[in-house]
């Protein structure tokens, strides 16, 4: 979309995956939120698609509308105009990785999140406000 990658869609990882983990076993893919609008997957796709391979889950915010404001992977805050993620989105991603065993005390996936300020943003609402959806999303995921 904007940027180079190193892999992508689900499909070309997943080969990707498979190739480098008979080689070497500690290989492992980590799956972005924010890149499933931008390569049009959903996340339930990815996430079964890559099952096998995920060490690491990322969340964050973009914007596929070409032409709009910060258009592209540049990881807006999450509630930014026309951005793809929002407590939806989250909500939908924890359901998923809880339907396919991704939370298990005895066995943790690292987490992490990306959101980056705008001109008139304070970072420390930004990150206050991302933490805040992520609470909200998971609140709404059932039991």
């Amino acid at each position: 979309m904007d940027k180079k990658s190193l892999v992508g869609p689900a499909p070309l990882a997943l080969k990707l995956a498979e190739e480098v983990r008979m080689k070497h076993s500690n290989f492992g893919l980590l799956v972005d939120l924010s890149h499933f609008p931008t390569m049009h997957e959903t996340t339930q796709f990815v996430i079964q698609v890559l099952k096998p391979y995920i060490t690491h889950l990322h969340i964050g915010n973009c914007v596929v509308q070409a032409g709009a404001d910060y258009y592209g992977d540049t990881h807006p805050r999450f509630g930014f105009p026309g951005g793809s993620n929002d407590v939806a989105e989250l909500v939908d991603f924890f359901e998923i990785l809880r339907i396919e065993g991704f939370f298990n005390a005895k066995n943790p996936y690292i987490m992490s999140f990306e959101v980056k300020p705008y001109p008139g943003e304070d970072a420390e609402v930004v990150i206050a406000n991302t933490k805040r959806v992520i609470n909200r999303a998971w609140a709404l995921v059932a039991d």
